[in-house]
């Protein structure tokens, strides 16, 4: 009889503890659901800290370095400065380069990040992830404008400071002979809190007649100088 009762309690308290799992379980889906932003006011919220950021530079000073990993082996690079004073053009000065390609064009907005403009792509909220140990929402981009400075991809933006912190796309449109150009891009914050361009992967598909290449770029982007205006 005594077993029987301690076999009916036990049972009992599973059920209990089963019971209030599941409450719990569903509070705090409750809860992550509703701290999820409407994608409107996510977007907005993401590009005014785009446009606050562009505004708030002054001057800014970065040292870039780019490898390209060769077929044989070994590797070409360039090393140059990028340069900025607020009223002009990014800048960049070469130190050194054995590079067979262009290094690109670079504004200001290279190193902060893109806007994403609800009438320039359709974007979707796929869901809350964790990201270089940043809680971010990830997005899905596809671009309506279709041409170079134009992305398809996935952008994952801080939950907290709604900045980039990570971009892994393709152009919507490469420019000739380009047939594919894949990117994957990561920021981090400086200690003013600015979030800053960090690390780009580039993978480019070249089409000569019949003949096709791909090449490889890792680009970074270390020791930020950066005046703010205000706060």
């Amino acid at each position: 009889m005594k077993a029987r009762a301690r076999g009916k309690a036990m049972t009992l308290t599973r059920a209990m503890l089963a019971a209030a799992s599941l409450t719990l379980a569903a509070h705090i889906s409750v809860g992550a659901a509703a701290s999820s932003p409407d994608l409107t006011d996510l977007l907005t919220r993401y590009n005014a800290r785009i446009a606050k950021t562009l505004e708030t530079i002054q001057t800014l000073r970065a040292e870039q370095e780019m490898v390209e990993p060769q077929a044989d082996g070994t590797s070409k690079r360039a090393d140059a400065v990028l340069s900025y004073t607020k009223g002009q053009d990014l800048t960049r000065d070469e130190i050194f380069s054995d590079l067979s390609y262009p290094a690109g064009d670079y504004t200001l907005e290279t190193l902060v990040g893109p806007r994403l403009d609800p009438l320039e792509y359709t974007v979707a909220l796929v869901g809350m992830e964790d990201m270089g140990g940043h809680a971010c929402y990830r997005l899905s981009l596809t671009a309506l404008k279709r041409d170079v400075k134009h992305i398809d991809g996935t952008v994952w933006i801080s939950a907290e400071a709604f900045a980039p912190v990570r971009i892994q796309a393709s152009v919507a449109d490469p420019p000739y002979p380009a047939t594919e150009i894949k990117l994957d891009k990561s920021f981090e914050p400086d200690p003013s809190g600015v979030w800053l361009l960090r690390s780009h992967a580039g993978e480019v598909e070249v089409k000569l007649m019949w003949a096709r290449k791909r090449g490889v770029r890792h680009i970074t982007y270390d020791d930020y100088v950066v005046t703010t205006a205000g706060p």
